[in-house]
């Protein structure tokens, strides 16, 4: 809330003017609940510039996020976008969250 109150340029929640909408995500910030929307659509546009085919590997198909342990380990895209759906849910970081929301709004449904 402080680095948002430094940005709007208020001195307190109080003030007159302040208004509590949630700000654009800048690649610097850190992933909150404030500006989660605005990273899952800056990152869902960057997933789509990149298609289908950057996540399609040696006939498999990968979440870009999960790079230690490759998910889904057979690779099909029914079980990439259940992957990305139960981490968009269930994921305990914000960031990680809102990533795989990303990947499963810019790759959706074939």
């Amino acid at each position: 809330m402080k680095r948002k109150l430094a940005k709007t340029g208020f001195k307190s929640l109080y003030d007159s003017d302040y208004d509590d909408d949630p700000y654009e995500y800048n690649s610097r910030d850190d992933v909150e609940d404030s500006n989660k929307e605005s990273f899952i659509e800056k990152e869902a546009h960057k997933i789509r510039e990149k298609g289908k085919a950057a996540y399609f590997k040696r006939g498999m198909f990968r979440c870009p996020y999960c790079t230690t342990k490759p998910k889904p380990k057979d690779g099909i895209y029914e079980h990439l976008m259940s992957h990305a759906r139960g981490l968009s849910t269930s994921a305990t970081d914000i960031k990680t969250r809102a990533e795989h929301a990303a990947l499963l709004k810019a790759l959706g449904p074939i």
